[in-house]
């Protein structure tokens, strides 16, 4: 199964003051790509970035499966917080395609 780093980016949709408090008061996991994807965003709170590791079926739609399931969880997570948001986009990295160049070899 292809292996995919995905990054959904958004725009928080104008948070009330309980909301940005809330925001403002979390603890944000360390910017990385992970299986059960890590929400970040700065002190301004206008747009965030939601990181995440998705494992597909292989085939010609796999980047769009890929994207479609990070921006559904990035949604759901987002939900579930009560965080207002809008303007998702996502793009996504196939693991299994990048070459490492290791120096000295």
């Amino acid at each position: 199964m292809p292996t995919y780093r995905v990054l959904v980016r958004g725009k928080f949709d104008r948070p009330d003051e309980p909301t940005r408090a809330r925001l403002l008061a979390a603890d944000q996991p360390e910017m990385a790509f992970t299986e059960e994807g890590s929400l970040s965003y700065n002190h301004h709170l206008a747009s965030f970035g939601f990181r995440i590791v998705v494992h597909v079926e292989p085939g010609e739609n796999a980047e769009r499966e890929a994207r479609d399931q990070a921006e559904l969880r990035a949604m759901e997570l987002l939900e579930e917080q009560r965080y207002p948001y809008r303007d998702l986009g996502s793009t996504a990295t196939c693991m299994d395609d990048i070459k490492i160049n290791r120096r000295g070899r």
